[in-house]
């Protein structure tokens, strides 16, 4: 190999100043300084280039063109900088701290890029930027005892792999601030993952801070509602994809970072966006490792926390509702999204909202991934308000309890009940929502000054009415459906 060496001293003063090179395939430069690309230009590089100090990319484009060589960054601490995104063919990474200090991309800008990114013995810190991996092939990335540095809150610093239709083992060697390899991998087992974007930091033994972006995780209790951090992993994950793929996924994590209540059989698990809450461990995880889990069957978007088996990350109700039937009965509905060691379920009722009585037991699914719809029908409810609520048991004896549902159960020629009575403004009005889908409201005080008027037209059966803002006294609610009229005295207190 023909080596052509300009030696530069390593004072920023010094530097290279590209204005259009072409380097053959069999030239190797070593630059013993900074390369900086002015505007305008392209290094055509076949061969490789070794330097000691900074890449800046000014040029207005790639910097490389689709050329296929190699840049080896061989200093003790450098950085890519520039006002260009520089797309590197064959990027190799020695000693000392690597940063990119905005978006890079490895891998080559040919239509089927074969490039590859070496970390070798170096530390990649991503510095809340975007590392994007053009070559689809699983060792598109490679290292020995290098790693790439993620661990920004708002997960801005990730690593952006094409991986497309590209089957087998992906691994990101991803490294903690303590210098331990914890290296993730997404083995595309079917289907197409197109881009998968990860990103992963550490936090502290109470599991804070929570993520805010791009997914806002909110909590980590456990099936009673209490504080779980003691048994999870002190690490979160994003990892999103833009196809619909299914894949194996693997965490790695320090033992720096164990939960404090062990280290055995632990589980992955996703967080729901729509219910607030952790999706039960998918079946079938395996701890390769005594610091890993591998979750297979995997095609979901989102956070990902590692808890211990036996106190896993519940998720919360879809729903819960009770309802009328008839004017003779209540329908209580819930459904689940998925469950983990769940026994059986409680229904109460109330008279009044404060003392609740068991009223029936309906059993749980155990543990499950899908969507589970529960009913149960209470034959002799109380007549006018009453509550019900649901409480969930799970096989260990913790449990959690549903929010508070109200029924109107009417009497003879009662339409409609008006609760709290007195209040302080703010009070409901129940009523058969199938018979009063035509009926008005009007509020009036004591003089016949109207003070609020509206419809019932809630479909719940259940019209919450605020009117705080009137002095203390007595007004009138007159409720008109059809020919019908009622009337009823609402006593404000403050």
């Amino acid at each position: 190999m023909l080596m052509v060496i300009l030696v530069f001293n390593e004072s920023p003063a010094q530097l290279l100043t590209n204005n259009n090179v072409l380097i053959s395939n069999s030239i190797q430069i070593t630059v013993k300084g900074t390369v900086q690309n002015n505007f305008g230009t392209v290094i055509s590089n076949s061969g490789t280039i070794d330097l000691t100090g900074n890449w800046v990319n000014n040029s207005g484009n790639n910097g490389f063109g689709i050329s296929q060589g190699t840049v080896i960054m061989n200093g003790v601490n450098q950085s890519i900088q520039g006002t260009d995104q520089t797309v590197f063919n064959n990027l190799s990474l020695i000693n000392g701290t690597k940063t990119i200090d905005l978006n890079t991309t490895v891998g080559g800008a040919n239509a089927t890029p074969t490039g590859v990114l070496n970390c070798n013995n170096a530390v990649l810190d991503l510095n809340s930027n975007t590392l994007t991996v053009n070559n689809p092939i699983g060792t598109a990335i490679t290292t020995s005892t290098g790693y790439i540095l993620s661990e920004d809150v708002d997960h801005s610093s990730k690593v952006t792999w094409k991986i497309a239709s590209t089957t087998g083992i992906h691994s990101i060697p991803f490294g903690n601030a303590g210098g331990v390899q914890i290296p993730y991998s997404f083995n595309l087992t079917t289907g197409v993952a197109g881009e998968v974007t990860v990103s992963t930091y550490a936090t502290v033994p109470v599991n804070t801070p929570y993520p805010v972006s791009p997914t806002m995780v909110t909590h980590v209790r456990d099936a009673s509602g209490a504080d779980n951090s003691a048994n999870t992993v002190d690490r979160f994950w994003q990892v999103d994809k833009t196809g619909n793929g299914t894949a194996a996924y693997t965490f790695t994590y320090a033992a720096t970072e164990n939960a404090a209540g062990g280290n055995i059989n632990i589980r992955a698990q996703s967080w729901n966006t729509t219910n607030l809450g952790w999706d039960a461990a998918l079946p079938g995880q395996l701890n390769p490792t005594v610091q890993s889990v591998l979750v297979p069957g995997v095609n979901t978007n989102g956070a990902w926390a590692l808890a211990l088996a036996s106190n896993p990350l519940p998720i919360e109700l879809l729903s819960f509702t009770a309802k009328s039937k008839d004017n003779k009965k209540v329908v209580c509905n819930w459904s689940t999204a998925s469950e983990i060691n769940n026994d059986f379920f409680t229904v109460f009722r109330s008279k009044d909202g404060i003392n609740f009585e068991e009223v029936s037991k309906v059993d749980g699914s155990g543990t499950t991934n899908t969507q589970h719809n529960y009913s149960f029908t209470d034959n002799n409810p109380y007549k006018g308000v009453s509550y019900y609520r649901l409480k969930q048991t799970d096989f260990n004896g913790d449990y959690t309890f549903s929010q508070i549902e109200n029924v109107l159960i009417t009497d003879g020629d009662i339409k409609y009940l008006v609760y709290p009575n007195p209040n302080n403004g703010n009070f409901s009005v129940k009523f058969d929502a199938e018979q009063n889908v035509n009926a008005v409201f009007l509020i009036t005080d004591a003089t016949g000054r109207l003070i609020q008027s509206g419809r019932l037209d809630d479909l719940s059966g259940k019209q919450q009415i605020n009117i705080e803002k009137v002095l203390p006294g007595f007004y009138f609610l007159q409720i008109t459906n059809g020919d019908n009229s009622y009337l009823a005295k609402v006593q404000v207190i403050k």
